[in-house]
This record gives C-alpha cells, sequence and structure tokens, in this order.
C-alpha cells in the first residue's frame, strides 16, 4: 500500500507537468484545470469553444464530460485501439479514417464510461439531463444504462420498474437512435426534486441492427456529457471538498493526516531518506551519500564513462571517441544517417535530395476503368526508381464497405490494382474512399488516406 501511494503521487506530479500545458484537447478542456495559465478553465477558455462538433456550446462545462473508459468490448473482431477519444469534450471534426475523435462500439459492442468530478442528476424539469454525441446526420441505436451513485437513487430506479438484469451496477433506463441523442431522467423517473438522482457512470450498448464491415462497425461515439450534474470530489461526495495530497491520500485539507502519510525510500512515515545520485537511499546527511557510485567500469567512484562509441574508457584514454564504426560499418568513417534514414557520406550529392524523392508518391483522384488501356486501375505512382511495398490497399464505398482490398505487393506490380468492380461486377461512376499504407526504402510506414472518383 505504501509503495502504491508513492507511485500514484510520483504519477500525478508527471502527469500534471507533463500533459496539462494547453487547453486545446478534449481532454484538457473536461478536467475542471487551467491548462495553459490565463485564468480560464474549460468551456470558458475560447480555444475549448473552437472544437469542433459544438461540444461546449452543448454542454457549457467541461468537467460535466465522461472521464475515464471503465471497460469496452467490441461486437466485432474489428476493436477499437483509441476507445479514450470517446473521453472529455466532443471533437469529432468530420474525418472518418484515421481520426481518432470519436469511438465505435461495433454491432453488440459496448463501452463503460466513469464521470470521477462530477455526477449525472436530474435538473427537476423538463430539459434533457444527458446528452450523446453520436456521428452522422441520425443517431445511431444503442441502449443506454446508468450506474446509480447513491441508494435512493436505486430506490427510485425499482419503483419506476428499471432493473440492474446482469447484476453489473448499471441499470437499462432507455435508448438513443434517429433524432434522439438526449434523455431527460425527469421524464422516466417522474416526481423527483431538482438533483435528487446520482449516476457516477453510462453504459452505451450497440443495438445489434447490421453486420461488422466496414472501418468503424456500430454506434460511432464522440462524447458523452450531464447536461444536468453536481460536482463530486475525490470520496464521492456531493460538492465535498476533499483533494488528494501529496501523498496520494484522498482527504479534507484540515484533516490532521493531510500531507502526513508520505513514505521515503525507506518506507518510513514521513522520513527524510532519497536516492542519491548513485541511487542508493540515504539520508542527504549521510556521509556515503553520493559516494558510492561505481563508473561503467564497476569502479566505485572511478571516472571511466562511455564515450561516443559506446566504449567503457578513461576520457584520457588515447581511444576514448576512436572506435566508433558509421552507420556503414567502417571504423571511424563518415557516413551518417541523413534526415530520413538513410546512410551516406555528407559530401554525396543525394544526401539531402533522397529525402525528396524517397517519399514522392502521386495518388491520382479519379480513373477510368473502361478498358481503353489507359488509366484502367486505380493505380498509385513514384516518379523515382524506389523500393516501395504497398502494405495495405483498401478501397471502401462512402458507406465504409470493403470492396477491395490487396496487401504486400511491389508498387510497380501491374496486377494489384482495383479495377473498378466488386464480386465480379462493374460499380457504376462515383467517389470511394482509399486506405493506403505504404512501406520505403528505410523500413518507414506511412498512412495515405483520401477519395478516388471512379467514371466510366
Amino acid at each position: 500500500m505504501k509503495n502504491k501511494k508513492i507511485f500514484l503521487f510520483i504519477l500525478i506530479s508527471i502527469f500534471s507537468i507533463s500533459i496539462f500545458s494547453q487547453e486545446n484537447t478534449s481532454i484538457t478542456c473536461g478536467d475542471g484545470i487551467d491548462n495553459d495559465g490565463d485564468g480560464l478553465i474549460d468551456c470558458e477558455d475560447n480555444d475549448c469553444q473552437i472544437l469542433p462538433n459544438d461540444g461546449c456550446l452543448i454542454c457549457s462545462d467541461g468537467i460535466s464530460f465522461a472521464d475515464t473508459v471503465l471497460e469496452y468490448s467490441s461486437g466485432c473482431p474489428l476493436s477499437d485501439p483509441e476507445v479514450e477519444s470517446i473521453l472529455g469534450v466532443s471533437d469529432y471534426d468530420g474525418v472518418n479514417i484515421g481520426s481518432p475523435s470519436f469511438a465505435f462500439l461495433g454491432e453488440g459492442g459496448f463501452i463503460k464510461l466513469g464521470f470521477t468530478n462530477n455526477n449525472i442528476t436530474n435538473s427537476g424539469n423538463a430539459d434533457a439531463d444527458l446528452r450523446i454525441f453520436e456521428i452522422g446526420p441520425a443517431v445511431e441505436a444503442a441502449n443506454v444504462a446508468l450506474r446509480p451513485a447513491n441508494p435512493f437513487t436505486i430506490s427510485q430506479l425499482t419503483l419506476n420498474g428499471f432493473s440492474d438484469i446482469d447484476a453489473d451496477g448499471f441499470y437499462d433506463i432507455g435508448s438513443i437512435g434517429g433524432s434522439t441523442s438526449s434523455i431527460d431522467l425527469d421524464v422516466i423517473m417522474p416526481g423527483n426534486s431538482v438533483h435528487a438522482l446520482n449516476f457516477d457512470a453510462i453504459q452505451l450498448t450497440d443495438i445489434l441492427d447490421g453486420n461488422c464491415n466496414g472501418i468503424t462497425p456500430g454506434a460511432d461515439i464522440d462524447a458523452v456529457c450531464a447536461l444536468s450534474f453536481v460536482e463530486v470530489d475525490c470520496a464521492g461526495t456531493i460538492n465535498g471538498s476533499a483533494v488528494i495530497d501529496q501523498c496520494g491520500e484522498c482527504l479534507q485539507p484540515n484533516d490532521p493526516n493531510f500531507n502526513q502519510s508520505c513514505i521515503d525510500c525507506e518506507e518510513i512515515l514521513n522520513g527524510s531518506a532519497i536516492l542519491d545520485q548513485c541511487g542508493i537511499c540515504l539520508q542527504p546527511s549521510d556521509p556515503n551519500f553520493n559516494q558510492s557510485c561505481a563508473d561503467c567500469a564497476g569502479t566505485i567512484n572511478g571516472s571511466a564513462i562511455i564515450d561516443q562509441c559506446g566504449e567503457c574508457l578513461q576520457p584520457t584514454d588515447p581511444n576514448f571517441n576512436q572506435a566508433c564504426a558509421d552507420c556503414e560499418g567502417i571504423i571511424n568513417g563518415s557516413a551518417i544517417l541523413n534526415e530520413c534514414g538513410i546512410c551516406l557520406q555528407p559530401n554525396d550529392p543525394d544526401f539531402s535530395l533522397i529525402c525528396s524523392k524517397l517519399y514522392n508518391i502521386y495518388i491520382p483522384n479519379a480513373f477510368s476503368p473502361d478498358d481503353d488501356g489507359l488509366n484502367d486501375r486505380f493505380e498509385i505512382y513514384s516518379a523515382f526508381d524506389n523500393e516501395i511495398l504497398i502494405n495495405e490497399y483498401m478501397i471502401f464505398d462512402r458507406w465504409g464497405e470493403l470492396l477491395f482490398r490487396s496487401s504486400n505487393f511491389d508498387l510497380n506490380s501491374s496486377t494489384n490494382w482495383w479495377d473498378g468492380s466488386f464480386k465480379g461486377e462493374k460499380l457504376n461512376s462515383g467517389i470511394f474512399v482509399y486506405l493506403i499504407y505504404a512501406k520505403f526504402k528505410n523500413g518507414e510506414i506511412k498512412k495515405y488516406s483520401g477519395d478516388i472518383t471512379l467514371t466510366r
């Protein structure tokens, strides 16, 4: 437990120092912290107000959005690798390929989201209390379940005929779909005073109404926010004042134990021992503090160091920095890696130019598979004789259905490109979507996506 406290404190410190420096992402706009130091928090900040999808316009307080992913299970073999993109303020930017601004559930899949600094509550009036930001012009159908935060809320759910069917703490309360993306708790559980009902988590389950085709199957969720909410502290108390102290404990600031349960590296409560420069846990006043360091040769307080060639030597050794092999494996050679990872001599004429040649790919925006021998396949080209491997080459229709796929072939292949057909039938003229992964000579893989127009 003591080690966990130290780890939690270090993690919180590192996280707060390294991450929270701007106020322009879905997460930083929904954490209740002034990350950029301009005196404005979350949706008060103009950088948050201009995020796509009108999150701050519809849910005016950033902390009203879901904060953590509790559980996720895709209903398809394909799972979303970035489900955390569902957290914080809604920020869907209109791009469906390669964009981390929303999460898909898969046909019949589900996700559980937690609210750590607020509870979803009832407004006590006819206004909606909960908003689900779902992608697209029509809301894809999904069942909604909420986790009650107190016994009173459980009693009201039971009185109104709602139940926890699978005993996971979540009660099914209804669904969204079509034009419905919001829920009014006062309609489904009438007669309660404002903020009488409290929930700290939500589960969204895709209604199994299709198949697993496409890049993002099932319902696509951008964000979830409580239109009506109350703030809670780290102890889960409504409008409470408990905070996480420097020791990682959730306590009232006036608690005598506040900041008093920290342990030092010797696991002594409020001790002063620390790790010295040699990695030894000692009191700073100990005569051995910083005195037991071994150099790279294993000599206590020795002066040998790793030179530029990776050799452990004394700085005065004649061989210091003299045994380096360049990227071609030549001892003290001068070949180096250029900016695109190719090993060349700095005076090589291609040293700077080869990078522009390396990634020089042309992708047309249209092709005409009319069997006239010209532009009959959707091919991509390079102006240079590059060693380019096409790892993945996929074509989708506008609804996300996979029409064609080819893998691991050379750019100069003449047989692996799409000819405008699907299941042996020629498709009519239209706009389609491509997703291509290309591997270059230096081992780097780049992704290309966009639209291709088929004309006949």
